[in-house]
C-alpha cells in the first residue's frame, strides 16, 4: 500500500474554488469515501477498483485535503476526486482542474510541511497541527485509518513539534487570525469584541483577540453552543446578535457553514445604533463568507476577509524555512526507517506465537500440584529446545545437501546472532 493525496489548497486552486470543493463538509467526503473502502459496499466508478484502505481528510479555511492509502496511486487520487465531486455536486473535470494528485515520498512529505506550517498561507502557523491531528481523530472514529495512515500522520505531528521548539520561524509564526487582526488599522486594546461561532477556531481567534488587550469579549453562536463555549472560555454568551452587534468594536466571525450572517441590513441596522464613531472591524475568518463581501463597502466598516489575508501576509526568511525544511527531510527519513523496520512485524509475531505454543505444550504435560522437580524442568527444557531447534536443524541440512550451506549460515548469524566458523565442504 502506498501514500497518496490530492490537494486544492490557496497556492494553486484559489480560496473561491478550496469553498466550493469542501462545501459539504469532512465528514460528509469521509462516508463516501467509506463506500469504498468498505469491501462489498461498491466504487464510486464501477470501471475501476483502485483498493482504498484508508483515507483522512484535511479540510481548513484554505485547503481540502485527501490522504490515501492505497494499492494504485493514481486510481485513488481519481476516486478521491470522484468523491470530492459527489459530495459537492461539482462535475469531475472540474475538481481534476483544481487539485494536484501526489505519492509516495512527494505525498508524505507534503503532509509533513502541511503539518510543520511549511505550507500555510501564513508560515509557520501552529494551528495546523491541531487540525491535522483532529482530521486522523475523524478518520479513526470512521473506521478509515490504517497503520501506514496511523504512523504517517503521528510522524508528521511529531515532526512539527520538532519545528515548533527548535526553529525561529514556528516562534514567529502568527495565525491567520492574528494577521487579520494585524490589518484591523489600529490598536484593539480596550474595544469591545464580539465573537460569532464557536468552533474549533473560536478559541484561536479568541486568544488572538486577547493577546492584543481585548477583554471584553461575547459570542453568540446559532447552534445553541455559545453558554458551553462561554463558560470554557470565561466569555459572555449573548441571545440577541442584533444587539451584541450594535454593542461591538470589532467583530470576528468563524462559522463556515456557508451561509451568510452578518448582511448590509444587519450591519447598517447595527451602525445606526451604535454609539461612538469609531470604525466597526468586522474579521471574517470563514472560508465560505459569514459575511456578505458588500459589508465592506459599508462607511464606517473596515472588513478584512481571507483574501485580505492572503495579500498582506508578511515575509518569512528563507534561512528559517530552510531550517524548518531539513527537520522535515528528517522526519520523513525516519518514518521511512520505521516503515520499513515494520515490514517483518508479522514475521515477528508469527516467530513469537511458534515459541510460546511451544511453550505452552510442555508445560501442559509437567505434573500438577504446583510442584516440580529439577529432573521434570530439566527434561521438559531439553524437550522444548529439540522441538525449536527441529525444523531449522532441518532446513540447514537440506540448504547444505543443495549446495547453500554458506547462504544459510549467514542467513542464521543475522536472525541469532551468532558467530559460526567459515563453511568448509570436505
Amino acid at each position: 500500500m502506498t501514500l497518496a493525496v490530492i490537494s486544492a489548497n490557496h497556492r494553486h486552486a484559489g480560496l473561491a474554488h478550496v469553498d466550493r470543493l469542501s462545501a459539504a463538509g469532512a465528514d460528509r467526503l469521509l462516508a463516501v469515501l467509506a463506500d469504498h473502502a468498505v469491501p462489498g459496499a461498491g466504487t464510486l466508478d464501477p470501471a475501476a477498483d483502485c483498493g482504498i484502505g484508508g483515507a483522512v481528510v484535511l479540510s481548513t479555511c484554505n485547503r481540502l485535503e485527501i490522504y490515501l492509502d492505497a494499492d494504485d496511486p493514481v486510481a485513488a487520487a481519481e476516486h478521491a476526486r470522484h468523491a470530492v465531486a459527489r459530495a459537492s455536486g461539482i462535475c469531475p473535470s472540474e475538481v481534476s482542474e483544481h487539485t494536484v494528485a501526489l505519492s509516495g515520498d512527494a505525498a508524505t512529505r507534503h503532509l509533513f510541511e502541511v503539518a510543520s506550517g511549511l505550507d500555510s498561507m501564513v508560515v509557520g502557523e501552529r494551528e495546523i497541527v491541531g487540525q491535522v491531528r483532529r482530521s486522523l481523530d475523524a478518520a479513526r472514529a470512521a473506521g478509515l485509518t490504517t497503520p501506514l495512515l496511523e504512523r504517517t500522520f503521528q510522524h508528521a505531528s511529531r515532526t512539527s513539534r520538532e519545528v515548533a521548539v527548535t526553529t525561529d520561524l514556528a516562534r514567529a509564526g502568527a495565525s491567520v487570525a492574528s494577521v487579520a487582526l494585524d490589518l484591523a488599522g489600529r490598536a484593539l486594546a480596550g474595544d469591545r469584541a464580539l465573537l460569532i461561532g464557536t468552533g474549533a477556531y473560536a478559541g484561536v481567534a479568541l486568544a488572538a483577540l486577547r493577546s492584543r488587550g481585548v477583554e471584553d469579549v461575547a459570542v453568540w453562536s446559532a447552534s445553541g453552543r455559545a453558554a458551553a463555549f462561554a463558560e470554557s472560555h470565561d466569555v459572555v454568551a449573548v441571545p440577541d446578535l442584533a444587539a451584541a452587534l450594535a454593542r461591538a468594536d470589532v467583530v470576528v466571525t468563524c462559522r463556515g457553514t456557508g451561509t451568510v450572517v452578518l448582511d448590509v441590513p444587519a450591519v447598517s441596522a447595527a451602525l445606526r445604533d451604535r454609539p461612538g464613531a469609531a470604525e466597526l472591524v468586522i474579521v471574517d475568518l470563514a472560508l465560505a463568507h459569514d459575511v456578505d463581501p458588500a459589508v465592506g463597502e459599508l462607511p464606517g466598516v473596515r472588513l478584512v476577509d481571507l483574501e485580505t489575508v492572503r495579500e498582506q501576509l508578511p515575509t518569512t526568511t528563507a534561512g528559517e524555512v530552510d531550517r524548518a525544511r531539513e527537520l522535515v527531510a528528517r522526519g520523513v527519513e525516519r518514518l521511512g526507517d520505521d516503515l520499513a523496520s515494520r515490514a517483518v512485524d508479522e514475521a515477528v509475531v508469527a516467530l513469537r506465537r511458534r515459541v510460546e505454543g511451544a511453550v505452552a505444550d510442555e508445560l501442559s504435560r509437567l505434573p500438577d500440584g504446583g510442584q516440580v522437580s529439577s529432573e521434570d524442568a530439566a527434561r521438559a527444557l531439553r524437550r522444548l529446545a529439540a522441538r525449536l531447534l527441529h525444523t531449522p536443524t532441518v532446513h540447514a541440512r537440506t540448504a547444505a545437501r543443495d549446495g547453500r550451506a554458506e547462504e544459510h549460515v549467514r542467513a542464521l548469524e543475522q536472525v541469532l546472532g551468532l558467530s559460526i566458523p567459515a563453511v568448509t565442504v570436505n
